[in-house]
């Protein structure tokens, strides 16, 4: 894992857009600090009960999710915001995790997953153009299984209709980093603005070296996509291992990055056709 130069890119495109203009066009109802929490705690469950852990959140929270079946065992777990057009903006976390670690896997990846309610919440109050789709992915850790299955199973007219993919993979171990080689730079420079909107300090740290994440199969498939994490050398060895527990997350740079993203959801909804 390390820095490119190229990373400084991200953050030096902040300052082209206002941030009084920014402001004054995104509107979002986070949940508190504390429901964030709890929902993190709440993927604290055996790795079999993981699925209906997540479906339990989406419910709580008001979305009918749908499943689909990845294999005689496990589904992705689908929640869709309609909008007013079938132009798509899709979110998405793992719910697996590497159960042999003895780990928790709250890090690797409820970290994200367990956002993806919080993300509809703070969306699903004011009318928005997109239709969001948020969707928890299954066997992430078994080759990317659950997101390669979602990408094949779009039509060629839902593929085309989608304006971006958003993967949120181990949030919370430090500030919120972008994986820069593997993101599209129109998303990256978005995210940007919305980062010196709300002054969340962000950095760009590639990860090619020493892992893969869901984006990948989007990639292949020609969709916009973007990965946001937390990982530098120092934190990478948590993952996979007993030390990913609910001791390895700073809340408030977990609830950092929910704020970051859940803003930088409702900004792609005014800025992207």
């Amino acid at each position: 894992m390390y820095i490119l130069s190229s990373a400084g890119y991200v953050l030096a495109t902040a300052a082209l857009l206002s941030i009084d203009c920014l402001a004054q066009r995104v509107d979002v109802d986070l949940v508190t600090e504390p429901v964030m929490k709890e929902r993190l705690q709440a993927g604290l469950v055996p790795m079999r009960q993981r699925q209906a852990a997540i479906g339990d959140l989406f419910a709580h929270v008001g979305c009918k999710t749908e499943e689909q079946r990845v294999d005689k065992h496990w589904s992705n777990v689908v929640c869709t915001l309609p909008g007013e057009t079938a132009s798509t903006i899709i979110a998405g976390g793992h719910f697996d995790f590497v159960d042999y670690a003895h780990g928790t896997g709250v890090v690797d990846d409820w970290s994200g997953a367990s956002l993806l309610p919080s993300l509809y919440q703070a969306l699903k109050g004011r009318p928005r153009k997109h239709t969001y789709v948020f969707v928890a992915f299954a066997r992430e850790e078994d080759g990317l299984v659950g997101s390669s299955r979602y990408v094949r199973n779009l039509a060629p007219g839902q593929r085309a209709a989608v304006r971006a993919f958003v993967n949120l993979e181990c949030l919370g171990l430090g500030p919120v980093k972008v994986w820069v080689s593997r993101s599209t730079p129109d998303l990256m420079m978005r995210l940007a603005e919305v980062g010196a909107a709300i002054h969340a300090d962000l950095r760009g740290v590639n990860v090619d070296r020493v892992g893969d994440d869901d984006t990948h199969p989007f990639l292949d498939a020609h969709i916009p996509e973007i990965s946001i994490h937390s990982i530098t050398e120092k934190t990478l060895p948590i993952l996979h291992s007993e030390r990913d527990k609910m001791s390895a997350i700073d809340l408030d740079q977990l609830y950092t990055a929910y704020r970051l993203v859940a803003f930088y959801l409702a900004y792609l909804d005014v800025k992207s056709d």
